[in-house]
């Protein structure tokens, strides 16, 4: 972790996904739930910035969301870059890519759970926007929860089918 200290970003990385309360966030490569508005939020939240994701997370996702959005992959197998889309094998290439955007840019890690837990192991989250979806549902991939113990939760939506939370890491974040 020492090496990434040299990488401090200016605001940090903003998470943004979706999980039930067991910290499901998908099942068969897709998302279980389908909630039009939230759906909405998400697009309206990261439209014009740069959204981080992993290889399976990028396969999954609709190719027209990166139309407003640069993308940041990361995949262990090399992948030609497309118009609005890098790939990376390491923190350190997503680095030497991130180190000349302004320190105003808003960057967004959407998921899937590898590349979370990735950020969140090497607290690059300063902040999360987390939906709870208030339904339970089966799942293969999940979010661990147990990091956002100690964050400050602030609600931003209350929905019958799920609440969108502002969670803060008053920690030290890189």
């Amino acid at each position: 972790m020492t090496e990434l200290r040299k990488f401090k970003m200016g605001n940090g990385i903003i998470g943004i996904m979706a999980a039930t309360s067991e910290g499901v966030i998908g099942i068969n490569k897709s998302i279980p739930w389908n909630y039009q508005d939230e759906l909405e939020h998400f697009r309206l939240i990261t439209h014009g910035h740069t959204i981080i994701m992993g290889r399976k997370t990028y396969e999954a996702i609709p190719k027209n969301i990166f139309a407003n959005r640069r993308g940041i992959v990361f995949s262990r197998n090399p992948m030609n870059n497309e118009d609005s889309v890098v790939f990376v094998k390491s923190l350190s290439e997503y680095f030497d890519i991130t180190k000349s955007f302004k320190k105003s840019e808003k960057i967004f890690m959407i998921g899937g759970a590898e590349i979370a837990h990735l950020f969140l192991e090497h607290k690059l989250i300063s902040s999360f926007i987390l939906t709870r979806i208030n339904h339970l549902y089966s799942g293969d991939t999940y979010l661990n929860l147990n990091y956002f113990k100690g964050w400050t939760e602030n609600i931003l939506k209350l929905h019958p089918n799920y609440t969108i939370f502002q969670l803060t890491n008053h920690k030290e974040v890189l």
